[in-house]
């Protein structure tokens, strides 16, 4: 067993967002590196908006195997019994509303809203417990609209995201803000984590809350299906955009 593998063998790992696009590749890494326990908390068990869903989430993450509930555990998975303390019980905080740019418009106080209230709520709770560890997941719609690719995590306060999703960027850039101020006065471990776009296997095609290369490759396959020629994209043909595998997000 590695140094790595033996890290996650006595930990019992939430991950939200967890049979999501990147939470389903970060949960069979976590298998690979031998994690004595995964639980994927799921929207129609726990709505991780409300404080009482997320008081409810931790203290059932805290129950021995035998006593928790089934839908917690990924199916096939074999959970390890140990003597479990909050300081064994690591966050992986993946889960979001999220959409493309049409759901974004249509609905940004809800994007705002939801994805502050999840992400603030659960680190906050998660401090109260004396969790070991609580690891954020940010956006790409955190940086400023007119960031240079590549992106460096230097300008994220050079100005105001993109005016299409800058109700979902800000909300989660303040898990980064909330992550440092508990990490400050606290001492909590929280982390916050900053990929780019993501891509790859198992992601979203529906045309209205796709992200741009799964929305590109729809495009192109119904315009064959229709017999067209040309499709219709988005904005003037200038903006610059960075991707990364969804694959190698998960392995970092």
């Amino acid at each position: 067993m590695t140094v790595e593998n033996n890290y996650w063998s006595n930990k019992r790992v939430v991950v939200t967002g967890g049979a999501g696009f990147l939470g389903s590749f970060i949960t069979k890494k976590l298998i690979q590196r031998s994690a004595a326990d995964i639980l994927i908390p799921r929207i129609e068990y726990y709505n991780l908006v409300d404080r009482d869903a997320i008081r409810r989430l931790l203290d059932e993450s805290m129950l021995p195997p035998e006593k928790r509930p089934a839908h917690l555990t990924p199916e096939g998975f074999h959970p390890s019994s140990f003597s479990l303390h909050p300081s064994n019980l690591v966050i992986i905080h993946l889960a979001a509303r999220v959409g493309g740019i049409g759901a974004n418009l249509e609905h940004p106080a809800e994007f705002f809203y939801d994805n502050l209230m999840m992400g603030a709520e659960l680190m906050h709770q998660a401090w109260k417990l004396g969790v070991q560890k609580f690891v954020a997941l940010g956006t790409v719609c955190a940086y400023p609209k007119f960031t240079p690719v590549p992106f460096k995590e230097d300008n994220l306060w050079d100005g105001y995201p993109e005016e299409t999703n800058a109700p979902y960027g800000l909300a989660k850039k303040m898990l980064l803000v909330q992550a440092q101020a508990y990490r400050q006065q606290y001492g909590f471990n929280a982390i916050f984590l900053l990929p780019v776009n993501l891509y790859g296997p198992g992601d979203n095609f529906n045309p209205q809350s796709s992200h741009v290369i799964p929305a590109l490759i729809r495009k192109c396959l119904d315009a064959q299906e229709r017999g067209e020629k040309e499709i219709i994209v988005w904005g003037d043909g200038s903006p610059t955009r960075e991707f990364l595998y969804v694959e190698d997000a998960a392995e970092g």
